[in-house]
């Protein structure tokens, strides 16, 4: 019971953190304009609020702390679901963690067997996250999200109501300290769907091995022995070397792609987590004191640098090493155990081989029947020797013998030849014979639970896989002959104004406008700060459409293609980013418009962050795209240049024989979208291309607002 219930706590935990991260950037900030270092002080009051559940645990015991931390958390994430976005999303999220960090300050401080029911929680989780294509119950239809959410609450909150606290606690710091590096590296990377999805080629191998591999590591935890933390931290390494760091150079035209192996890399680090969470909870201590609290602290700080490159430049915060850096983090933690361990646990030299004196009751219960020799030591001091037994501290003694064997004779043995003493092997029909117990069955030598949680992640992949949404239906272009409908959008990660994940309304928002090609800026498929959510797949799903993906900052994050029309040409590279932590990139697709038509199109997504940087961004996107034209294929260059029309280095296009193809029809407002006063979405053509029309959508689905155009070839 307790595996349920610290199992399920830790899925609420996820849940939650998956909320309430995006809802800190999109409601209580924006990401790129709020200060870093201010999202971070406002986020720490949080986790810091957590530690004053410490000392009530220590006053009043862990059990009562949490049931009603747990009930709490329950009831806070289930009226969350009633939310419609804005500060009641926010500050209900805030509180709900509060309830979740509190529950796991009091579970630990009960001495509840924890280990397998962490590993058993971080691999339903990661299950779940994956059956649903990487949505969360929050941003599910009401019954879906329900259905998965009333579920688990009932079975979580009996569960907890109905176990009592241990007869004999068990505290386990030294697991608690080691589970924030362990969520972090999770939903940063080995937990993480969006990541396997995002690989080259989208192998559809990947995700049924990552589901696998957690399922393994609920009976892996359970290992023991001198190996299991060193191979635990290997694997880890492994995993982070193979899925965080190594990028495919070119895959099919497109660079910066994850190569496609990375989920086996996920897989590996997966095992590796099973393997040293069960070494940390083999290790108990004294008392649990102030771990799970402070080592939430520590998941945040971890989280909060890898992120931070988003909004600051920290050179040495590059991709990868905030990951490794959890690593070690989580090898001192268990690591330092384990030396303290094996030290406490290194035998003394001996003085003497003493064998220990036995009482006449416990000899005779080992050897019934058998008599007793009573011999006296040197001071005088009697003790019981069994009849064959020398007396410790005597060497010259001769060892008495059995009646009717004469000394010196070969011990006789019984007929299962073993040595003498041990029990001998009872004929058919004796007594004895009857009285020895049958061997287990089946059943008895699996352990259920660990079977039951080993299980249940897949049962729960395969039904959280029928409760995704369905496919939607593709837009209907009606444009005429010789005429192309192009939007370009950013969709900011599918959240709106309202910070709300709904790319039903960015779909709904997006064939209104009857677009034959799609260009998006700002797709994200797997950072587990928006979510964890793979933006591509579920709003391609939504839309029916194809897609073609290039990265800019890291290969779950950049820019997009989406068509019905046949793509001749594919090709994307990367633009100098100058320490921008989300990158630039500039995505060139050649379509067939019409039988024998070509029309080359330009995603790309300049940055801000200074007047050098997006002046070479734009001279290098300008290149790509006359180069892309060179054999008289017409181009037109679409995205978010973050600049004015005026700016000086939107010049580059102008140098390179492009037209602001909104100059007809200005102002075009785009950004923020609720009230625009920014015109920083552009369409650029070439010769050959004309823009008939254009217009933007009042759509709050993002913080822009998109813009389409009918271009005339």
């Amino acid at each position: 019971m307790p595996v349920i219930v610290i199992a399920l706590g830790i899925v609420f935990l996820v849940d939650i953190l998956r909320v309430w991260l995006p809802s800190l950037i999109t409601v209580y900030g924006d990401a790129g304009a709020t200060p870093a270092e201010q999202l971070g002080l406002f986020a720490i009051v949080w986790f810091v609020a957590a530690f004053a559940a410490v000392p009530l645990c220590r006053r009043v015991t862990g059990r009562p702390v949490a049931v009603l931390a747990g009930i709490a958390m329950v009831m806070l994430r289930l009226w969350l679901q009633f939310t419609d976005g804005g500060d009641a999303q926010l500050y209900l999220a805030c509180v709900a963690l509060i309830a979740a960090l509190c529950w796991l300050v009091a579970v630990a401080h009960t001495g509840w067997p924890a280990g397998v029911g962490v590993v058993t929680g971080l691999a339903i989780a990661t299950s779940l996250h994956t059956g649903l294509g990487t949505l969360d119950p929050m941003w599910l239809e009401a019954w879906r999200g329900w259905a998965v959410l009333g579920t688990l609450a009932v079975v979580f909150v009996g569960a907890q109501v109905w176990i009592q606290a241990p007869a004999v606690p068990e505290p386990r710091p030294v697991l608690w300290a080691a589970l924030g590096p362990v969520l972090f590296l999770t939903g940063v990377l080995f937990g993480n769907a969006g990541v396997a999805y995002a690989a080259a080629g989208e192998p559809r191998w990947g995700i049924p091995v990552l589901v696998a591999a957690w399922a393994l590591a609920v009976p892996v935890s359970r290992l023991r022995g001198v190996w299991v933390l060193p191979l635990g931290l290997v694997l880890l390494v492994a995993g982070v070397l193979g899925a965080g760091y190594i990028q495919a150079s070119a895959h099919e035209g497109i660079v910066g792609l994850a190569p496609a192996g990375t989920p086996g890399w996920q897989a590996l680090g997966a095992l590796g987590v099973g393997l040293v969470l069960g070494d940390a909870a083999s290790r108990p201590r004294a008392a649990v004191r102030w771990a799970p609290a402070c080592t939430m602290v520590g998941f945040f700080v971890l989280t909060f640098l890898h992120y931070a490159r988003y909004d600051m430049e920290i050179g040495v915060l590059a991709r990868g090493r905030v990951l490794l850096l959890g690593v070690v983090a989580l090898a001192v933690v268990v690591g330092t155990a384990a030396v303290r361990d094996r030290r406490a646990s290194a035998p003394a030299e001996p003085e003497a081989a003493a064998v220990p004196a036995r009482t006449p009751a416990r000899n005779a219960a080992r050897n019934p029947g058998r008599t007793v020799a009573h011999a006296g030591g040197r001071t005088g001091a009697r003790a019981d020797v069994p009849l064959g037994g020398r007396r410790a501290g005597r060497t010259g003694q001769r060892p008495a013998h059995r009646p009717g064997t004469r000394p010196g004779a070969k011990p006789a043995t019984n007929r299962a030849g073993s040595r003498p003493g041990a029990p001998a092997v009872p004929r058919k029909g004796d007594k004895a014979a009857r009285d020895v117990p049958p061997p287990p069955s089946l059943a008895e030598r699996v352990h259920a639970p660990l079977a039951l949680a080993t299980v249940v992640p897949v049962l729960i992949a395969l039904a959280a896989f029928g409760l995704r949404p369905p496919t939607g239906s593709a837009p209907k272009p009606d444009g005429a002959a010789g005429t192309l409908r192009v939007v370009t959008y950013n969709i900011r990660m599918g959240y709106g104004m309202d910070g709300r994940f709904d790319l039903d309304r960015t779909a709904t928002t997006i064939r209104a406008l009857k677009p034959d090609v799609l260009l998006l800026n700002e797709v994200d498929r797997a950072w587990f700060l928006n979510g964890g959510h793979d933006v591509m797949t579920l709003l391609a799903r939504r839309l029916d459409l194809p897609y073609t993906f290039a990265p800019a900052a890291d290969p779950q994050w950049g820019d997009a293609v989406l068509t019905r029309k046949p793509i001749r040409h594919l090709e994307s590279i990367k633009l100098p980013s100058g320490g921008a932590p989300t990158g630039a990139q500039a995505l060139g697709v050649v379509v067939e418009a019409e039988p024998g038509k070509r029309v080359a199109l330009v995603a790309t997504h300049l940055q801000d962050v200074d007047d050098e940087v997006p002046q070479v961004q734009a001279d290098r996107a300008a290149a790509f795209a006359a180069e892309l034209g060179a054999d008289g294929v017409p181009v037109a260059v679409l995205g978010d240049m973050n600049a004015a029309v005026d700016s000086r280095q939107l010049g580059a296009f102008a140098a390179r024989g492009f037209v602001d193809g909104l100059a007809g029809v200005r102002p075009v407002r785009t950004y923020p979208a609720d009230k625009p006063t920014l015109e920083i979405d552009h369409v650029f053509v070439g010769a050959g291309l004309r823009v008939l029309g254009a217009d933007s959508s009042s759509s709050r689905a993002s913080d822009h607002r998109p813009v389409a155009v009918t271009l005339s070839f």
